[in-house]
């Protein structure tokens, strides 16, 4: 082959064809042409089984170690089920103990309010008693001075005067008809003549005109007897050291007793 000149034409061509189909020439891969879509799918379920033996390769492991999700969810929800009762348990017995609490405080409010009634019932009762023991004796006993009421046929007994509020008192006493006047209907006025502690003070007389608010508890009408019962003020500047209580029948003097303080 040395006869062919290695500038020709046909030794280049010659050189490319070994170049090409020779053992120099590159190698050649072999390869199916296959759709993108069926290279996706077949990603997506290498994938798929992936996942799931990473699934079970835990799950597995799971109850190796003595951990099972299904059992947990039961015991859970066991939980969550006893949990429940118990509030609805805890919420019925507080329903009842705030029955029984109000139920206890209501019988105690009772029982307090009785004794305090009973208290005063017994009180009343005693006061009546004594009113009676003193009303029978002078039903018995005719008065026998000007201040008991002999002239005019009416009497005083057990007069009190105590202060009740600052600058206010309350008084009581016993009136009751004597001689021809018991058993009929008698209608009196009552007035308090009230003397300061100090002797160079005016004295105070109620009610003070037939206006006062009070006038109802100076008008006094019984048939035999009867307790009289009010108050009355005196000003800020008045200290009382002596009161007078005095019962007339249309202006005309019947009887009159003081009571110091």
């Amino acid at each position: 082959m040395s006869w062919i000149d290695p500038s020709s034409r046909f030794a280049v061509k010659l050189r490319r064809l070994r170049s090409r189909y020779g053992i120099t020439a590159p190698q050649l891969a072999i390869r199916p042409h296959l759709p993108w879509y069926v290279k996706a799918l077949t990603l997506t379920v290498l994938a798929g089984l992936i996942v799931v033996a990473v699934v079970s390769i835990y799950d597995a492991g799971r109850r190796v170690v003595g951990y099972d999700g299904g059992e947990l969810d039961k015991v859970v929800e066991l939980l969550r089920t006893t949990n429940a009762e118990l509030e609805e348990e805890v919420a019925r017995m507080r329903s009842l103990l705030s029955g029984s609490e109000s139920t206890l405080q209501i019988e105690r409010s009772a029982q307090k309010l009785l004794s305090e009634q009973n208290g005063l019932l017994v009180a009343e009762n005693a006061r009546l008693k004594e009113d009676l023991a003193v009303f029978e004796r002078l039903a018995k006993v005719e008065p026998a001075s000007h201040s008991s009421g002999a002239p005019g046929g009416v009497s005083l007994d057990r007069i009190s005067v105590r202060p009740l509020a600052p600058k206010t008192y309350q008084f009581s006493f016993l009136i009751a008809l004597q001689g021809d006047r018991r058993g009929k209907e008698s209608t009196f006025d009552l007035q308090l003549v009230i003397s300061p502690r100090s002797v160079t003070g005016a004295k105070i007389t109620l009610p003070a005109s037939r206006a006062d608010p009070d006038i109802s508890q100076y008008q006094i009408a019984l048939r035999n007897f009867r307790r009289i019962e009010g108050k009355f003020k005196v000003p800020e500047d008045f200290v009382p050291g002596k009161v007078e209580f005095v019962i007339s029948e249309g202006g005309k003097l019947l009887a009159s007793q003081s009571v110091s303080l």
